[in-house]
């Protein structure tokens, strides 16, 4: 692949908005672990700089526009951007009552001006692309000098990725050795056990009125929410970098 290509995420063709159903409040299409991941990701943000209104806030990978969305009820004065067409036609539509900016780009090249944003956030991006370090540079390049940059991505467990759409994944000592390359002042936090989410994923998802009590129960307490847990073998690794 050439730097200004990336592999187009297929399931928006196939699924539609599907995160907008995954974050909503249907007991059998709601999917706590996907809500977990994204609720993450906007604590990492709060407890990095305090307060997150009014900050320039930038979404790589934005999709169909959730995590966008959900910055911006927090105050964020957000972008989103995104290679898939689609993606971005589906977040322009669910989010028509927010001042969210969103454009179609490539992650290598990002439709930004230098020295942009206070706050940048991927979220389970990274493991998608050919080249990561056009991605990470890019990154660095629209953000302002102090500012954070936040990355999830899944923990490597197995030779190959066991998502097709997956195009590399990192243990976790070699994510930090990514990261420490090209960015500055990093912090790492890992959720959930990776135990829970295959249990979820393979026998939760495939009884009904299991995964109906855990959504209603999520309503409460959420067992992927946070960083806090005694299990090694953990499924995410977030990073968080101030420029």
């Amino acid at each position: 692949m050439s730097k200004d290509s990336v592999r187009e995420f297929q399931k928006y063709k196939s699924r539609g908005a599907y995160h907008w159903e995954q974050i909503g409040i249907h007991p059998l299409k709601r999917n706590i672990f996907v809500l977990a991941r994204y609720k993450n990701m906007i604590e990492l943000a709060k407890n990095a700089v305090d307060n997150i209104s009014n900050k320039k806030i930038l979404d790589i990978g934005c999709g169909d526009g959730v995590l966008s969305y959900l910055f911006a009820k927090e105050g964020g004065i957000v972008s989103g951007v995104d290679y898939s067409d689609i993606a971005i036609k589906f977040a322009k539509e669910k989010t028509k009552n927010y001042n969210i900016d969103f454009r179609q780009g490539s992650a290598y090249k990002l439709p930004f001006k230098d020295h942009s944003f206070d706050i940048i956030y991927s979220s389970d991006v990274i493991e998608h692309l050919e080249d990561v370090s056009a991605y990470l540079s890019e990154m660095k390049r629209v953000a302002k000098k102090g500012a954070i940059i936040i990355i999830s991505t899944p923990i490597k467990y197995t030779e190959y990725p066991l998502d097709k759409e997956h195009v590399v994944e990192w243990f976790q000592d070699e994510y930090k050795l990514l990261i420490d390359t090209h960015l500055n002042e990093t912090k790492y936090y890992y959720s959930h056990p990776l135990a829970l989410e295959d249990f979820y994923q393979r026998v939760i998802f495939k009884k009904q009125w299991i995964r109906l009590f855990m959504n209603i129960y999520s309503f409460f307490s959420n067992p992927f929410l946070g960083f806090k847990s005694h299990f090694k073998y953990k499924a995410l690794q977030y990073s968080v970098s101030k420029v």
